[in-house]
């Protein structure tokens, strides 16, 4: 009886760890270029059953011990075009990440919500600097950015944007501010498509995670009813079959 216990038990706290990234993917509905996250859950420790008929041991089929969350998954699919007619919001129409760098450290990611620091560097709106060709955007004057990613200021290019694609996507880890930390290098795209004044919001659909969040919280009252089951009858075990 106890096994069935700790399985709607596991059951329980995988549903609560998948309520809560539907949380966080509602909760940055409108961060620009977010990728929404779902947990992803394995069954653990399958027991083998066997018949034993006339000394001989069939085996019949294995039996889940209960569920574990496996990992979590980061859907990478572009999300919807916000125009801003900013000249400085940048958005990537299909492949392609931003290369931005803070503390020494590169990251990539598609928020294009960028602005100016009071150095005149093109930054993301947590600091973070954009990267060109030659290193740092420096701005200083009105720009202009080509759909190839090709910085004007002034009539005068001053770099271009490094527009790249990681060599190993599913290496990617977010760190959050809508970046992700890669190994394995990148490599940059020959034939961007950049489109200045508009900027990728996030890919969370309302009304998917809204469904999801149904179905999980009837997954979780399903898992609660199995344990109050199993307590009705570990109750009438002790009380009544051991009278008998």
């Amino acid at each position: 009886m106890l096994r069935g216990l700790y399985t709607a038990a596991s059951g329980m706290n995988h549903e609560l760890k998948r309520l809560d990234a539907i949380a966080n993917n509602l909760a940055n509905i409108n961060t620009a270029g977010y990728k929404k996250d779902e947990m992803v859950g394995a069954s653990f420790q399958e027991e083998m059953y066997y018949a034993v008929q006339r000394r001989t041991v069939l085996p019949i089929g294995t039996a889940p011990l209960g569920v574990e969350t496996d990992q979590s998954f980061t859907y990478l699919t572009p999300g919807t075009i916000i125009t801003t007619e900013n000249p400085l919001d940048l958005a990537i129409i299909g492949e392609g990440y931003f290369l931005v760098e803070s503390d020494a450290n590169q990251y990539l990611t598609r928020n294009g919500h960028f602005t100016r620091n009071v150095e005149g560097y093109l930054v993301t709106d947590n600091g973070d600097l954009v990267l060109g060709e030659n290193g740092p955007i420096r701005l200083d004057g009105p720009a202009t950015i080509s759909a190839d990613g090709e910085v004007r200021v002034n009539d005068q290019v001053v770099d271009r944007l490094l527009i790249v694609t990681p060599n190993d996507e599913a290496s990617l880890v977010k760190e959050g501010h809508s970046r992700f930390l890669f190994t394995g290098g990148w490599t940059r795209l020959e034939a961007p498509l950049v489109q200045q004044g508009a900027y990728e919001n996030s890919n969370v659909n309302t009304i998917e995670e809204m469904t999801k969040m149904i179905a999980v919280t009837r997954a979780y009252e399903s898992n609660q009813k199995v344990i109050a089951v199993e307590d009705d009858v570990m109750n009438k075990i002790a009380n009544e079959i051991g009278r008998v």
